[in-house]
């Protein structure tokens, strides 16, 4: 009887062991996925929302910001001393229940007292713009007439494309360009990078905002991190014109640079992924600490608002920069009274300089 001897240095093909995807397949996958979930339109801020939970459950809703009061003026963050916007801005949230294939219009809800407002949030955005004084507001010229002017935070039954600004791109490509060698083959890890960054230049160069419906403002121009102060708020039901409304109140907020600014604001809910609605503001503009020339007296939407307990500053008089005294005597007598002192005047110099000295608080 003869045994028939197994062989265990070639094993045959049944036996052997799954092996794991290599990690270019694996990087293939990922793409295919991404671009699957890249193929969806996006959704465009503003649209109707349905929910099926919550206390939206069974129903389309769209939510709309509008600014109430915008600020005018703000004075430059300082190392320590930090002067909220004045007046302070303030934005009001709608809801509307929409009724998507048919011919119903939308309906705003009546009662905002039944809206639970745990967990609504808006954020605050910084873009600079150019000041009312300039000659004319620019425009921009590669922007082709036949493009819709749509608002970004406006449902739109067709997808909104904004339009790349590229102000490195040459006026005159050139028709032939010079010969390059062949490249070789990408591998999947550099096609991964290179699309991940087109995408990221493309969102970044985005037009978002026509300021005074001309000037182009783009997603790359953003400033967000010169805003100081209290940058996302919680949504407070208060009472104006004898309605309950849901208002979002900046009341400490400040900026660390100089010019001219808009701010965007945009708000979500905590519980749900998508920003609910977004809107753009009027435009206000900062000073240094020597050329600010003072707050106006409190709006009343203000004072409103400090009634029903909103920590806001209030001022009943408007408080004008107070201007340095010209007379040789009073300069003569604070100089020899201060002569004996001098490191304590370098002291509360330097301490003016911080808190703003020459305005009033």
């Amino acid at each position: 009887m003869s045994l028939r001897r197994h062989d265990s240095s070639y094993p045959s093909q049944q036996q052997q062991p799954p092996q794991p995807p290599s990690s270019s397949q694996q990087a293939r996958d990922r793409d295919q996925s991404r671009d699957a979930s890249h193929s969806t339109p996006p959704r465009v801020i503003g649209a109707p929302l349905n929910f099926s939970t919550g206390q939206f459950a069974g129903k389309h809703v769209r939510a709309e910001l509008i600014e109430l009061q915008k600020a005018d003026l703000g004075r430059k963050y300082a190392r320590k001393d930090r002067r909220p916007l004045d007046p302070p801005p303030v934005v009001q949230l709608k809801f509307f229940y929409a009724f998507p294939g048919t011919d119903t219009p939308d309906r705003e809800v009546e009662n905002y007292d039944e809206i639970n407002n745990m967990g609504l949030i808006c954020h605050v955005d910084l873009f600079p713009v150019p000041s009312s004084d300039s000659p004319d507001t620019p425009t921009d010229p590669k922007r082709r007439p036949d493009q819709a002017q749509a608002s970004p935070g406006r449902a739109s039954s067709s997808t909104l494309s904004p339009t790349p600004y590229s102000p490195g791109a040459q006026p005159y490509p050139y028709t032939y360009p010079a010969p390059q060698p062949p490249a070789p083959y990408p591998t999947a890890v550099q096609q991964q990078a290179t699309t991940t960054a087109a995408r990221w230049r493309a969102t970044w160069s985005y037009i978002v905002h026509y300021f005074k419906g001309t000037y182009p403002i783009n997603e790359g121009s953003r400033q967000t991190e010169a805003l100081a102060g209290t940058t996302f708020v919680q949504a407070a039901n208060l009472d104006y014109k004898g309605n309950k409304v849901l208002m979002f109140v900046f009341s400490d907020l400040a900026v660390k640079a100089e010019g001219n600014f808009i701010l965007r604001y945009r708000c979500f809910d905590l519980f749900s992924r998508p920003v609910w609605a977004e809107c753009y503001g009027g435009p206000f503009r900062v000073y240094s600490t020597k050329e600010f020339p003072g707050l106006r007296a409190s709006t009343d939407l203000t004072k409103h608002l400090s009634y029903f307990g909103v920590r806001l500053n209030l001022r009943e008089t408007e408080r004008k920069r107070r201007r340095k005294v010209d007379d040789p005597s009073q300069s003569a007598s604070a100089g020899s009274a201060g002569g004996a002192s001098s490191g304590g005047a370098r002291n509360d110099k330097r301490r003016g300089d911080d808190e703003g000295s020459g305005y009033d608080d």
